[in-house]
This record gives C-alpha cells, sequence and structure tokens, in this order.
C-alpha cells in the first residue's frame, strides 16, 4: 500500500475546495490517496486537468494499469440512417441489424459479444 500524493488546481473563478471520492481537496494543498483501496479515484484524478497526481509515489504494476488503454466496447446502436450496426468505438464490425438484433446483442456479456463479432 502506497500514499499517493493528489493536488488540486482550482479553476481561475472556481471553488478553492472540491469533494471527491471521501476526500475533500483544498486548492494547491496536498491530499494522499490510498493506491490499493482507491485505485479507480485515482484512474479519474489522473486524467482530471485540475489535479496533479505524484507518478513518484505510484507503484509500478498500478501505474501500468492506470496508464493502459481501455479496449473498446462492442456495442450495436442507431446509425445516422435508421439502421442499427455493431460497433467497437466509431469502427462499425458488422451492419445491418434490426432493432431486436441490436437490443440482443447489448444484452449479451463482452466475452459473448467478442465471440458473436468473430464468428
Amino acid at each position: 500500500m502506497a500514499k499517493i500524493s493528489v493536488t488540486y488546481r482550482a479553476p481561475k473563478g472556481d471553488d478553492k475546495v472540491v469533494e471527491m471520492g471521501g476526500h475533500t481537496f483544498f486548492d494547491g494543498k496536498v491530499e494522499k490517496i490510498d493506491s490499493d483501496s482507491e485505485t479507480f479515484l485515482l484512474g479519474k484524478l489522473r486524467t482530471n486537468k485540475h489535479f496533479e497526481v505524484s507518478e513518484k509515489d505510484i507503484p509500478k504494476e498500478l501505474l501500468k494499469t492506470l496508464t493502459a488503454p481501455k479496449p473498446a466496447v462492442l456495442l450495436a446502436s442507431e446509425q445516422e440512417d435508421g439502421t442499427f450496426a455493431i460497433m467497437k468505438g466509431a469502427d462499425v464490425v458488422k451492419a445491418p441489424l434490426t432493432k431486436e438484433e441490436a437490443d440482443a446483442f447489448n444484452a449479451l456479456s463482452a466475452e459473448d459479444k467478442a465471440e458473436y463479432v468473430a464468428a
């Protein structure tokens, strides 16, 4: 367990205090975040331009997890022309689908979705 230093930098004209994830952050003051129990919060704060997260305190394995690119999610959605398609990020994987097929696809688990697309 490591304590990670996080500093809030309030935007000009905004509140000098913000609460997030059970912590109260004061503008310019360091708040310590537990790397084991608050991994999700650390991930959110690292991508928020108003927070500085000291990466030197983050264990190497956790840093790999926080910086790893997230895989694109498979999701069936309605297209501009009214048809449905399975999308992986911004890419069309399979089209066209009916609304019923799209709803059935979205109800599948991530593993089943991947299997369906691979077939």
